[in-house]
Protein backbone atom coordinates (compact mmCIF):
# COMPACT_ATOMS: atom_id res chain seq x y z
CA UNK A 1 0.00 0.00 0.00
CA UNK A 2 1.34 3.39 -1.12
CA UNK A 3 0.01 6.66 -0.24
CA UNK A 4 0.56 10.01 -1.96
CA UNK A 5 -0.55 13.62 -1.48
CA UNK A 6 -0.57 15.38 -4.56
CA UNK A 7 -1.99 18.93 -5.70
CA UNK A 8 -3.61 19.25 -8.86
CA UNK A 9 -4.94 23.26 -9.60
CA UNK A 10 -7.63 24.03 -7.28
CA UNK A 11 -7.82 19.96 -6.02
CA UNK A 12 -6.01 18.44 -3.11
CA UNK A 13 -5.91 14.88 -3.64
CA UNK A 14 -5.16 11.72 -1.70
CA UNK A 15 -4.84 9.01 -3.51
CA UNK A 16 -4.79 5.67 -2.32
CA UNK A 17 -3.04 2.56 -4.70
CA UNK A 18 -3.88 -1.00 -4.96
CA UNK A 19 -2.05 -3.22 -7.43
CA UNK A 20 -3.12 -6.14 -8.38
CA UNK A 21 -2.51 -8.65 -11.37
CA UNK A 22 -5.88 -7.87 -13.23
CA UNK A 23 -4.83 -3.81 -12.70
CA UNK A 24 -4.69 -1.38 -11.14
CA UNK A 25 -7.01 0.24 -8.60
CA UNK A 26 -6.98 3.73 -7.05
CA UNK A 27 -9.60 5.51 -4.57
CA UNK A 28 -8.88 9.24 -4.81
CA UNK A 29 -10.19 12.25 -2.10
CA UNK A 30 -11.46 15.22 -3.70
CA UNK A 31 -11.50 18.22 -2.05
CA UNK A 32 -15.13 19.96 -3.73
CA UNK A 33 -15.86 23.26 -4.11
CA UNK A 34 -18.82 22.56 -5.20
CA UNK A 35 -19.81 20.44 -2.53
CA UNK A 36 -17.92 22.10 0.06
CA UNK A 37 -16.77 18.46 1.59
CA UNK A 38 -14.39 15.95 0.48
CA UNK A 39 -15.31 13.44 -2.40
CA UNK A 40 -14.39 10.30 -3.76
CA UNK A 41 -13.48 8.47 -6.80
CA UNK A 42 -12.15 5.25 -7.59
CA UNK A 43 -10.27 4.60 -10.34
CA UNK A 44 -9.60 1.44 -12.24
CA UNK A 45 -6.14 1.16 -14.87
CA UNK A 46 -6.42 -1.93 -17.31
CA UNK A 47 -3.24 -4.28 -16.65
CA UNK A 48 0.42 -3.28 -18.32
CA UNK A 49 -1.26 0.69 -18.17
CA UNK A 50 1.80 1.44 -16.92
CA UNK A 51 3.87 0.00 -19.39
CA UNK A 52 1.79 1.22 -22.64
CA UNK A 53 2.47 3.68 -24.90
CA UNK A 54 0.87 5.93 -27.02
CA UNK A 55 -2.54 5.14 -26.11
CA UNK A 56 -5.46 7.36 -25.14
CA UNK A 57 -7.71 5.14 -23.69
CA UNK A 58 -11.49 5.60 -23.73
CA UNK A 59 -13.24 6.54 -20.00
CA UNK A 60 -15.83 5.07 -18.43
CA UNK A 61 -17.92 6.52 -15.31
CA UNK A 62 -19.83 4.37 -13.16
CA UNK A 63 -22.01 5.49 -10.86
CA UNK A 64 -22.56 4.39 -7.33
CA UNK A 65 -18.97 3.24 -6.80
CA UNK A 66 -19.29 3.65 -3.16
CA UNK A 67 -20.98 0.42 -3.36
CA UNK A 68 -18.15 -2.04 -4.23
CA UNK A 69 -19.55 -4.80 -5.90
CA UNK A 70 -21.20 -2.60 -8.79
CA UNK A 71 -17.52 -0.80 -9.46
CA UNK A 72 -15.62 -4.15 -9.38
CA UNK A 73 -18.39 -5.66 -11.87
CA UNK A 74 -17.75 -2.94 -14.04
CA UNK A 75 -14.12 -3.48 -13.99
CA UNK A 76 -13.41 -6.90 -14.27
CA UNK A 77 -16.56 -7.46 -17.15
CA UNK A 78 -14.16 -4.30 -19.20
CA UNK A 79 -10.75 -6.07 -18.02
CA UNK A 80 -12.36 -9.78 -19.24
CA UNK A 81 -13.99 -8.40 -22.34
CA UNK A 82 -10.87 -6.15 -23.66
CA UNK A 83 -8.86 -9.64 -22.91
CA UNK A 84 -10.81 -11.79 -25.24
CA UNK A 85 -11.01 -8.87 -28.05
CA UNK A 86 -14.43 -8.06 -27.28
CA UNK A 87 -13.65 -4.55 -26.50
CA UNK A 88 -10.91 -1.71 -26.33
CA UNK A 89 -9.14 -0.94 -22.92
CA UNK A 90 -10.79 1.33 -21.04
CA UNK A 91 -10.03 3.68 -18.17
CA UNK A 92 -12.98 3.14 -15.02
CA UNK A 93 -13.56 5.90 -13.20
CA UNK A 94 -16.23 5.24 -10.35
CA UNK A 95 -18.12 8.37 -8.53
CA UNK A 96 -19.37 7.63 -4.84
CA UNK A 97 -22.38 9.13 -4.28
CA UNK A 98 -23.65 10.08 -0.74
CA UNK A 99 -27.57 11.19 -1.21
CA UNK A 100 -28.50 9.55 -4.19
CA UNK A 101 -32.04 11.67 -4.40
CA UNK A 102 -30.36 14.75 -4.00
CA UNK A 103 -27.62 14.41 -6.29
CA UNK A 104 -29.34 11.82 -9.09
CA UNK A 105 -32.78 13.91 -9.99
CA UNK A 106 -33.65 16.95 -11.56
CA UNK A 107 -35.88 19.62 -9.93
CA UNK A 108 -39.13 18.48 -10.84
CA UNK A 109 -41.61 20.57 -12.88
CA UNK A 110 -45.19 19.02 -11.81
CA UNK A 111 -47.06 20.03 -9.29
CA UNK A 112 -47.21 16.87 -7.68
CA UNK A 113 -43.51 16.46 -7.73
CA UNK A 114 -43.23 19.96 -6.56
CA UNK A 115 -45.19 18.53 -3.34
CA UNK A 116 -43.55 15.52 -2.40
CA UNK A 117 -40.23 18.00 -2.62
CA UNK A 118 -41.98 21.20 -0.60
CA UNK A 119 -42.51 17.84 2.07
CA UNK A 120 -38.83 16.35 1.65
CA UNK A 121 -36.77 19.23 -0.35
CA UNK A 122 -33.74 16.85 0.14
CA UNK A 123 -33.39 16.12 -3.59
CA UNK A 124 -33.52 17.55 -6.76
CA UNK A 125 -30.12 18.38 -7.76
CA UNK A 126 -28.59 16.56 -10.12
CA UNK A 127 -26.99 20.02 -11.69
CA UNK A 128 -24.47 19.80 -8.88
CA UNK A 129 -23.51 16.72 -10.02
CA UNK A 130 -22.68 17.72 -13.59
CA UNK A 131 -20.59 21.22 -11.94
CA UNK A 132 -18.71 18.68 -9.75
CA UNK A 133 -17.85 16.33 -12.94
CA UNK A 134 -17.44 18.79 -15.51
CA UNK A 135 -15.25 21.33 -13.13
CA UNK A 136 -13.53 18.83 -10.89
CA UNK A 137 -13.57 15.20 -12.34
CA UNK A 138 -12.90 15.36 -16.09
CA UNK A 139 -10.14 18.06 -15.93
CA UNK A 140 -8.55 15.44 -13.30
CA UNK A 141 -8.81 12.44 -15.34
CA UNK A 142 -7.70 14.08 -18.00
CA UNK A 143 -4.83 15.39 -16.11
CA UNK A 144 -3.61 12.42 -14.14
CA UNK A 145 -4.14 9.53 -17.13
CA UNK A 146 -3.48 9.04 -20.80
CA UNK A 147 -7.21 9.90 -22.03
CA UNK A 148 -9.02 10.59 -25.12
CA UNK A 149 -11.99 12.95 -25.30
CA UNK A 150 -14.63 10.37 -25.02
CA UNK A 151 -16.88 9.27 -22.03
CA UNK A 152 -19.06 6.28 -21.72
CA UNK A 153 -21.54 6.28 -18.54
CA UNK A 154 -23.10 3.73 -17.08
CA UNK A 155 -25.60 4.26 -14.50
CA UNK A 156 -28.09 1.87 -12.70
CA UNK A 157 -31.38 3.09 -10.80
CA UNK A 158 -31.68 6.57 -10.22
CA UNK A 159 -28.18 6.82 -11.39
CA UNK A 160 -29.72 5.21 -15.29
CA UNK A 161 -32.48 8.33 -14.25
CA UNK A 162 -29.56 10.72 -14.11
CA UNK A 163 -28.24 9.96 -17.22
CA UNK A 164 -30.97 9.47 -19.09
CA UNK A 165 -31.93 13.47 -17.98
CA UNK A 166 -28.45 14.38 -19.15
CA UNK A 167 -28.88 12.94 -22.55
CA UNK A 168 -32.45 14.56 -22.69
CA UNK A 169 -31.19 18.38 -21.70
CA UNK A 170 -28.39 17.92 -24.63
CA UNK A 171 -25.93 18.76 -22.08
CA UNK A 172 -22.96 16.80 -23.89
CA UNK A 173 -21.74 15.55 -20.50
CA UNK A 174 -21.26 12.23 -21.80
CA UNK A 175 -21.43 10.56 -25.56
CA UNK A 176 -22.33 7.32 -24.47
CA UNK A 177 -24.94 6.26 -21.70
CA UNK A 178 -25.92 2.56 -20.40
CA UNK A 179 -29.00 3.39 -18.53
CA UNK A 180 -29.80 0.00 -16.15
CA UNK A 181 -33.17 0.00 -14.45
CA UNK A 182 -34.06 3.68 -14.34
CA UNK A 183 -36.93 5.25 -12.87
CA UNK A 184 -38.55 7.05 -15.64
CA UNK A 185 -41.97 7.19 -14.18
CA UNK A 186 -40.28 10.67 -12.03
CA UNK A 187 -41.84 13.97 -12.23
CA UNK A 188 -45.01 12.62 -14.47
CA UNK A 189 -42.31 11.63 -17.51
CA UNK A 190 -40.75 14.62 -18.09
CA UNK A 191 -37.56 12.93 -19.23
CA UNK A 192 -39.77 11.17 -22.21
CA UNK A 193 -41.47 15.01 -22.89
CA UNK A 194 -37.43 16.35 -22.94
CA UNK A 195 -36.07 13.43 -25.04
CA UNK A 196 -38.98 13.50 -27.62
CA UNK A 197 -38.77 17.64 -27.78
CA UNK A 198 -34.86 16.86 -28.55
CA UNK A 199 -35.49 14.50 -30.92
CA UNK A 200 -37.94 16.42 -32.63
CA UNK A 201 -35.89 19.09 -32.82
CA UNK A 202 -32.82 17.52 -33.83
CA UNK A 203 -31.20 16.42 -37.31
CA UNK A 204 -28.08 14.77 -36.09
CA UNK A 205 -27.57 13.15 -32.44
CA UNK A 206 -24.39 11.32 -32.53
CA UNK A 207 -24.70 9.30 -29.05
CA UNK A 208 -25.25 5.97 -28.01
CA UNK A 209 -28.00 5.07 -25.34
CA UNK A 210 -28.36 1.54 -24.37
CA UNK A 211 -31.73 1.38 -21.99
CA UNK A 212 -32.99 -2.20 -19.65
CA UNK A 213 -35.23 -3.05 -17.10
CA UNK A 214 -36.20 -6.65 -15.71
CA UNK A 215 -39.47 -7.81 -15.11
CA UNK A 216 -38.78 -10.15 -11.60
CA UNK A 217 -40.14 -7.86 -9.22
CA UNK A 218 -42.54 -5.07 -8.03
CA UNK A 219 -39.85 -2.44 -9.37
CA UNK A 220 -38.57 -3.46 -12.44
CA UNK A 221 -42.54 -4.05 -13.55
CA UNK A 222 -43.24 -0.51 -12.23
CA UNK A 223 -40.69 1.30 -14.37
CA UNK A 224 -41.34 -0.88 -17.35
CA UNK A 225 -44.25 1.58 -18.62
CA UNK A 226 -41.47 4.20 -18.44
CA UNK A 227 -38.89 2.21 -20.32
CA UNK A 228 -41.56 1.79 -23.08
CA UNK A 229 -42.37 4.64 -24.02
CA UNK A 230 -39.04 6.28 -24.13
CA UNK A 231 -38.62 3.06 -26.56
CA UNK A 232 -41.88 3.95 -28.42
CA UNK A 233 -40.35 8.19 -28.18
CA UNK A 234 -37.19 7.02 -29.77
CA UNK A 235 -38.78 4.41 -32.38
CA UNK A 236 -40.99 7.78 -33.99
CA UNK A 237 -37.91 9.25 -35.28
CA UNK A 238 -34.74 8.48 -36.80
CA UNK A 239 -32.16 10.73 -35.99
CA UNK A 240 -29.09 10.80 -38.29
CA UNK A 241 -26.02 9.47 -35.72
CA UNK A 242 -28.45 8.38 -32.64
CA UNK A 243 -27.92 4.50 -31.75
CA UNK A 244 -30.02 2.95 -29.22
CA UNK A 245 -30.68 -0.69 -28.09
CA UNK A 246 -33.76 -1.56 -25.17
CA UNK A 247 -32.88 -4.81 -23.60
CA UNK A 248 -35.91 -6.44 -21.58
CA UNK A 249 -34.58 -8.77 -19.10
CA UNK A 250 -36.38 -11.89 -18.45
CA UNK A 251 -36.17 -12.90 -14.62
CA UNK A 252 -34.17 -10.20 -13.65
CA UNK A 253 -34.72 -8.34 -10.39
CA UNK A 254 -33.75 -4.72 -9.68
CA UNK A 255 -30.91 -5.81 -8.06
CA UNK A 256 -29.45 -8.18 -10.64
CA UNK A 257 -30.64 -6.45 -13.70
CA UNK A 258 -26.90 -5.06 -13.71
CA UNK A 259 -25.19 -8.43 -13.38
CA UNK A 260 -27.02 -9.31 -16.44
CA UNK A 261 -27.37 -5.88 -18.44
CA UNK A 262 -22.82 -4.76 -18.07
CA UNK A 263 -21.57 -7.08 -20.30
CA UNK A 264 -24.87 -6.93 -22.86
CA UNK A 265 -24.24 -3.48 -22.54
CA UNK A 266 -20.58 -3.08 -23.00
CA UNK A 267 -20.84 -5.62 -26.02
CA UNK A 268 -23.08 -3.49 -27.92
CA UNK A 269 -21.11 0.00 -26.96
CA UNK A 270 -18.12 -1.83 -28.50
CA UNK A 271 -20.01 -2.22 -32.42
CA UNK A 272 -19.76 1.60 -32.10
CA UNK A 273 -16.16 2.23 -32.17
CA UNK A 274 -14.75 -1.51 -33.00
CA UNK A 275 -11.98 -2.73 -35.49
CA UNK A 276 -13.16 -3.79 -39.21
CA UNK A 277 -14.34 -7.14 -38.80
CA UNK A 278 -12.96 -10.03 -41.19
CA UNK A 279 -15.94 -9.96 -43.17
CA UNK A 280 -15.33 -5.59 -43.64
CA UNK A 281 -11.81 -6.37 -44.31
CA UNK A 282 -12.36 -9.19 -46.80
CA UNK A 283 -14.38 -6.64 -48.80
CA UNK A 284 -12.18 -3.98 -48.55
CA UNK A 285 -9.27 -6.39 -49.75
CA UNK A 286 -11.60 -7.37 -52.75
CA UNK A 287 -12.07 -4.16 -53.92
CA UNK A 288 -9.47 -3.07 -56.09
CA UNK A 289 -10.17 0.36 -57.35
CA UNK A 290 -9.63 1.92 -53.86
CA UNK A 291 -6.14 1.00 -52.02
CA UNK A 292 -6.94 -1.38 -49.12
CA UNK A 293 -4.81 1.40 -46.10
CA UNK A 294 -7.20 3.87 -47.89
CA UNK A 295 -10.48 2.24 -47.19
CA UNK A 296 -9.12 1.36 -43.62
CA UNK A 297 -8.90 5.35 -43.00
CA UNK A 298 -11.92 6.01 -44.12
CA UNK A 299 -13.42 3.55 -42.30
CA UNK A 300 -12.14 5.39 -39.15
CA UNK A 301 -12.44 8.80 -40.56
CA UNK A 302 -16.00 7.73 -40.51
CA UNK A 303 -16.42 6.58 -36.85
CA UNK A 304 -14.18 9.97 -35.95
CA UNK A 305 -16.62 11.85 -37.66
CA UNK A 306 -19.43 10.38 -35.33
CA UNK A 307 -17.23 11.09 -32.32
CA UNK A 308 -16.69 14.19 -32.97
CA UNK A 309 -12.94 14.21 -32.42
CA UNK A 310 -9.75 11.99 -34.19
CA UNK A 311 -10.31 8.61 -33.37
CA UNK A 312 -7.04 5.99 -34.44
CA UNK A 313 -6.35 2.76 -34.05
CA UNK A 314 -4.06 1.61 -31.76
CA UNK A 315 -0.72 1.11 -32.36
CA UNK A 316 -1.03 -3.14 -31.61
CA UNK A 317 -4.38 -2.87 -33.42
CA UNK A 318 -2.81 -1.83 -36.65
CA UNK A 319 0.40 -4.42 -36.11
CA UNK A 320 -2.16 -7.58 -35.76
CA UNK A 321 -4.13 -5.98 -39.08
CA UNK A 322 -1.32 -6.13 -41.20
CA UNK A 323 0.00 -9.60 -40.19
CA UNK A 324 -3.70 -10.91 -40.92
CA UNK A 325 -3.56 -9.88 -44.39
CA UNK A 326 -0.01 -10.30 -44.77
CA UNK A 327 -0.80 -13.80 -46.94
CA UNK A 328 -3.80 -12.20 -48.99
CA UNK A 329 -2.14 -8.71 -49.80
CA UNK A 330 1.46 -8.31 -48.21
CA UNK A 331 1.93 -5.08 -50.24
CA UNK A 332 -1.04 -3.71 -48.24
CA UNK A 333 -0.06 -5.24 -45.15
CA UNK A 334 3.14 -3.30 -45.15
CA UNK A 335 0.98 0.12 -45.89
CA UNK A 336 -0.69 -0.64 -42.67
CA UNK A 337 2.23 -0.41 -41.13
CA UNK A 338 3.86 2.42 -42.79
CA UNK A 339 0.42 4.02 -41.44
CA UNK A 340 0.61 3.04 -38.30
CA UNK A 341 4.52 4.03 -37.84
CA UNK A 342 3.28 7.54 -39.15
CA UNK A 343 0.94 7.64 -35.94
CA UNK A 344 3.56 5.76 -33.74
CA UNK A 345 7.72 6.97 -34.62
CA UNK A 346 8.16 5.65 -31.58
CA UNK A 347 6.68 2.31 -31.49
CA UNK A 348 9.57 0.13 -31.86
CA UNK A 349 7.93 -3.67 -32.55
CA UNK A 350 6.76 -1.52 -35.51
CA UNK A 351 10.24 -1.56 -36.97
CA UNK A 352 10.44 -5.23 -36.45
CA UNK A 353 7.01 -5.93 -38.23
CA UNK A 354 7.91 -3.84 -41.25
CA UNK A 355 11.24 -5.75 -41.37
CA UNK A 356 9.57 -9.03 -41.35
CA UNK A 357 6.95 -8.01 -43.97
CA UNK A 358 9.48 -6.76 -46.11
CA UNK A 359 11.39 -9.86 -45.92
CA UNK A 360 8.09 -11.63 -47.30
CA UNK A 361 8.41 -8.95 -50.11
CA UNK A 362 11.77 -10.46 -51.00
CA UNK A 363 13.70 -7.09 -49.84
CA UNK A 364 15.98 -7.47 -47.51
CA UNK A 365 18.24 -4.90 -47.99
CA UNK A 366 15.07 -2.78 -47.00
CA UNK A 367 13.99 -5.05 -43.80
CA UNK A 368 17.91 -4.15 -42.72
CA UNK A 369 17.46 -0.52 -43.12
CA UNK A 370 14.41 -0.61 -41.34
CA UNK A 371 15.94 -2.26 -38.04
CA UNK A 372 18.54 -0.21 -37.77
CA UNK A 373 16.42 2.99 -38.00
CA UNK A 374 14.21 0.81 -35.20
CA UNK A 375 17.83 0.51 -33.22
CA UNK A 376 18.51 4.42 -33.23
CA UNK A 377 15.29 5.00 -32.00
CA UNK A 378 15.31 2.66 -29.52
CA UNK A 379 18.52 4.72 -28.09
CA UNK A 380 16.50 8.18 -27.97
CA UNK A 381 13.90 6.86 -25.93
CA UNK A 382 13.38 7.05 -22.28
CA UNK A 383 11.81 3.59 -21.28
CA UNK A 384 13.58 0.98 -18.19
CA UNK A 385 16.11 -0.90 -18.51
CA UNK A 386 14.34 -3.88 -19.16
CA UNK A 387 12.11 -2.57 -21.51
CA UNK A 388 15.18 -1.05 -23.63
CA UNK A 389 17.45 -4.81 -23.27
CA UNK A 390 14.11 -6.58 -24.87
CA UNK A 391 13.99 -4.21 -27.94
CA UNK A 392 17.34 -4.14 -28.63
CA UNK A 393 17.60 -7.73 -27.96
CA UNK A 394 14.78 -8.30 -30.44
CA UNK A 395 15.80 -5.82 -32.65
CA UNK A 396 19.60 -6.89 -33.20
CA UNK A 397 18.83 -10.90 -33.51
CA UNK A 398 16.45 -10.02 -36.65
CA UNK A 399 19.60 -8.06 -37.89
CA UNK A 400 22.18 -10.53 -37.25
CA UNK A 401 20.13 -13.29 -39.23
CA UNK A 402 20.07 -11.75 -42.21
Amino acid sequence: MKLKLTIFFLFSVLTIFGQSPDGLKEILTIKSKIYNKERKIAVYLPPNYQEVKNEKLQVVYVFDAQWEPMFNYVSNSISYLSAIGELNKMIVVGIYTENRPKEFVPMPTSEEEKKNWNEKPDFGFSALLDQHLIEEVFPLIKQKYDTNDYKLAIGHSLGGTYLLNSFAENKHIFNSYIAISPNLTYDENEIQKKIKRLINSANEINSFLNISVGDADKTEKSFTAGIRLLDTILQSKKVNGLKFKFDYLKDATHMSSPFKEIPLALIEFSKTLRQPNTEEISTMLKNKKILFSLQLKSYYQNISNWIGYSYLPYEGQLNSLAYSILDKNPGEGLSVINWALELYPDGINLYDSKAEILEHLNRTQEAKETLKVGLQKLEKLKIDKSEYSNFKNILEKHLNKN
